[in-house]
């Protein structure tokens, strides 16, 4: 009887190491995954937390830096007033699309990856130039960036898109000494800026972008503005 009970008891004993051993080391790998998931689900949490925390305190950063931009400024120094064809014509050459209004989502993150709210910028970049009184440019260029960012989200959550068209293609450079979209006009096509053509006011447009690159009166560049002159008016045919 005593070799019979210890023969049944190695016999349980084998049972527990040989036959559940493989189900408790699925149990514990089941378990330990488990406990690896929870963790990554918590770090991602973390980071995600810490983003935007960050974030929202550069915006709060950014707000510090504004400008505050007296619209009544602007109107008193458009000397000129664009019909809605020459603003969505304006809008894309500047922005690179027909829709003119701004758009102020993802603010920072937006404005990294898209030239959408240039006229905005634009707008930001000539009126602090005119009111400085040297304090900008004697600031650090990355200083200089965030102010005019922090203007150009005044500007966009406070002045028609309208109004900075206006102001824009009254003061800005259009090659040749000419500034201002009535000089320009006079200059280049010998017409007031009310009586261009769609493609005359094209080329004008690509001039304020770039008034060297664009400059069609220069033989090496008559080729480069004709060919971006009949993309553009396609893309506002198209709309």
């Amino acid at each position: 009887y005593g070799r019979f009970c210890l023969l049944r008891g190695l016999w349980r004993i084998r049972r527990i190491f040989v036959t559940r051993t493989p189900h408790w080391g699925a149990w514990r790998k089941k378990k330990k995954m488990k406990v690896i998931l929870k963790v990554f689900k918590y770090v991602l949490i973390i980071l995600f937390s810490l983003i935007l925390i960050l974030y929202a305190s550069l915006n709060i950063y950014v707000k510090s830096k504004e400008i505050k931009v007296d619209k009544n400024e602007l109107l008193r120094s458009s000397t000129i007033s664009l019909s809605y064809d020459q603003i969505k014509i304006a809008s894309i050459v500047l922005n690179g699309n027909s829709n003119p209004k701004f758009h102020n989502y993802f603010f920072l993150i937006n404005d990294a990856f898209s030239k959408r709210n240039y006229v905005a910028l634009a707008t930001a970049f000539g009126y602090i130039g005119e009111h400085d009184d040297g304090s900008f440019r004697k600031s650090t260029s990355n200083e200089r960036r965030i102010i005019e960012l922090a203007t150009k989200r005044f500007i966009m959550n406070n002045i028609d898109y309208v109004t900075c068209y206006n102001y824009i293609f009254s003061k800005f450079y259009f090659g040749n000494n000419m500034y201002g979209l009535s000089d320009a006009a006079n200059f280049y096509c010998s017409k007031q800026y009310t009586e261009l053509t769609d493609k005359e006011f094209i080329s004008l447009c690509l001039l304020l972008n770039n008034p060297t690159y664009y400059d069609f009166r220069n033989e090496k560049n008559r080729k480069r503005c004709e060919e971006e002159l009949s993309r553009i008016y396609l893309l506002y045919q198209k709309e």
